[in-house]
């Protein structure tokens, strides 16, 4: 993980001495490199025998990094699904158009990702594709505090009595740094439930009116 910090910040010197002190995978470094948008790092890593082309493509979307997308696409990526889903994550509807033309298909996987980055614009995208698990993508937009798409796919039909299933790692969501109140009140058909998210979000509750 050393190698892949150093090659995701760009840190050339950092990147050396850890490729000299000992042997590395420098698939990490690749992935990294890629994450960052680091080409001179990523055609390092390929250099030293790095091939994993496909988390490459995967990070290199979710950087929104099209030319480091593109050398990983002409060295052998194919995942177009994995990188749809990044660069929806990432915000980038140009990567994820890109990724639709090679040929990825998965809508859901795609809003998961728009829902969980907290991209409204890519959500409708994949929306007016096809996509319909609004359920994930509701799991995700809390996961990722964006309050505006846990609405959206509750008024959409997603399940929320499955929010007490997921448990949310409640210690992760910045929810409450949305909510002046700590308060969410999200009504889904017959119930209304409360989730309290005072007290440091370490406890939880929830109630029907």
């Amino acid at each position: 993980m050393e190698l892949f910090e150093a090659c995701e910040n760009g840190d050339r010197e950092r990147v050396d001495k850890l490729i000299e002190e000992e042997s590395r995978d420098c698939n990490w470094g690749l992935i990294g490199a890629c994450e960052g948008g680091h080409i001179n790092l990523v055609n390092l890593m390929i250099k030293k025998g790095a091939r994993n082309w496909n988390g490459g493509l995967s990070c290199a979307c979710r950087g929104g990094h099209i030319g480091i997308v593109n050398l990983m696409i002409e060295n052998g990526a194919c995942n177009w699904n994995e990188g749809l889903y990044s660069a929806c994550m990432g915000g980038n509807i140009e990567l994820a158009n890109l990724m639709i033309e090679k040929g990825a298909w998965d809508w859901d996987y795609g809003l998961v990702g728009a829902c969980r980055g907290g991209h409204i614009n890519l959500v409708n995208f994949m929306i007016e594709k096809g996509a319909c698990n609004w359920s994930q993508g509701l799991y995700n937009a809390c996961w990722g505090g964006h309050l505006e798409l846990v609405n959206l796919m509750i008024e959409k039909g997603a399940d929320i009595t499955l929010l007490s299933k997921y448990d949310l790692k409640l210690r992760r969501m910045r929810l409450n740094k949305l909510i002046e109140s700590h308060l969410v009140r999200v009504e889904n058909r017959k119930n209304l439930f409360i989730v309290d998210f005072q007290r440091d979000l370490m406890n939880r509750t929830e109630k029907y009116l």
